[in-house]
Protein backbone atom coordinates (compact mmCIF):
# COMPACT_ATOMS: atom_id res chain seq x y z
CA UNK A 1 0.00 0.00 0.00
CA UNK A 2 1.47 3.78 -0.98
CA UNK A 3 0.96 6.28 0.99
CA UNK A 4 1.48 9.81 -0.23
CA UNK A 5 3.53 12.34 1.67
CA UNK A 6 2.53 15.56 2.54
CA UNK A 7 4.96 17.30 1.30
CA UNK A 8 4.86 15.68 -1.68
CA UNK A 9 1.08 16.15 -2.46
CA UNK A 10 1.63 20.37 -1.55
CA UNK A 11 3.96 20.57 -4.29
CA UNK A 12 1.74 19.61 -7.41
CA UNK A 13 0.39 22.91 -8.75
CA UNK A 14 -3.31 22.52 -8.87
CA UNK A 15 -5.51 23.63 -12.03
CA UNK A 16 -7.19 26.11 -10.41
CA UNK A 17 -4.13 27.86 -9.33
CA UNK A 18 -3.47 28.33 -12.92
CA UNK A 19 -6.58 29.77 -14.08
CA UNK A 20 -6.60 32.36 -10.89
CA UNK A 21 -2.89 33.71 -12.29
CA UNK A 22 -4.02 33.41 -15.68
CA UNK A 23 -7.11 35.31 -15.18
CA UNK A 24 -5.62 37.95 -13.32
CA UNK A 25 -3.00 38.49 -15.60
CA UNK A 26 -5.54 38.99 -18.54
CA UNK A 27 -7.76 41.53 -16.63
CA UNK A 28 -4.84 43.32 -15.88
CA UNK A 29 -3.55 43.50 -19.15
CA UNK A 30 -6.84 44.38 -20.35
CA UNK A 31 -6.77 47.42 -18.21
CA UNK A 32 -3.23 48.60 -18.78
CA UNK A 33 -3.69 47.66 -22.54
CA UNK A 34 -6.94 49.62 -23.16
CA UNK A 35 -5.92 52.58 -21.66
CA UNK A 36 -2.89 52.56 -23.58
CA UNK A 37 -4.51 52.39 -26.76
CA UNK A 38 -7.46 54.83 -25.88
CA UNK A 39 -10.53 55.77 -27.85
CA UNK A 40 -12.94 52.64 -29.38
CA UNK A 41 -9.78 50.83 -30.13
CA UNK A 42 -8.53 50.55 -26.15
CA UNK A 43 -12.13 50.06 -25.10
CA UNK A 44 -12.62 47.35 -27.37
CA UNK A 45 -9.22 45.16 -26.60
CA UNK A 46 -10.06 46.06 -23.01
CA UNK A 47 -13.13 44.86 -23.20
CA UNK A 48 -11.94 41.40 -24.68
CA UNK A 49 -9.45 40.66 -22.60
CA UNK A 50 -11.02 41.60 -19.43
CA UNK A 51 -13.99 39.37 -20.17
CA UNK A 52 -11.47 36.39 -21.21
CA UNK A 53 -9.78 36.97 -17.60
CA UNK A 54 -13.23 36.80 -16.48
CA UNK A 55 -13.63 33.49 -17.97
CA UNK A 56 -10.85 32.10 -16.55
CA UNK A 57 -11.32 33.48 -12.79
CA UNK A 58 -14.58 32.20 -13.13
CA UNK A 59 -13.40 28.80 -14.19
CA UNK A 60 -11.29 28.48 -10.95
CA UNK A 61 -14.58 28.81 -8.62
CA UNK A 62 -17.37 27.92 -10.70
CA UNK A 63 -15.75 24.84 -13.01
CA UNK A 64 -16.89 23.60 -16.50
CA UNK A 65 -19.83 25.69 -16.93
CA UNK A 66 -17.88 29.29 -16.16
CA UNK A 67 -18.22 30.30 -20.03
CA UNK A 68 -22.42 31.23 -19.05
CA UNK A 69 -21.44 33.38 -16.42
CA UNK A 70 -19.61 35.43 -18.65
CA UNK A 71 -22.02 35.74 -21.12
CA UNK A 72 -24.98 36.69 -18.37
CA UNK A 73 -22.01 39.38 -17.06
CA UNK A 74 -21.57 40.81 -20.48
CA UNK A 75 -24.85 40.83 -21.63
CA UNK A 76 -25.80 42.76 -17.88
CA UNK A 77 -23.57 45.32 -18.69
Amino acid sequence: MRVSRPETASRATHPDTLHWILGAALVVAGVVGGLLLGGWLGLGVGAGLVLLGYYFILKALGGQQAWLEVFQEFFNM
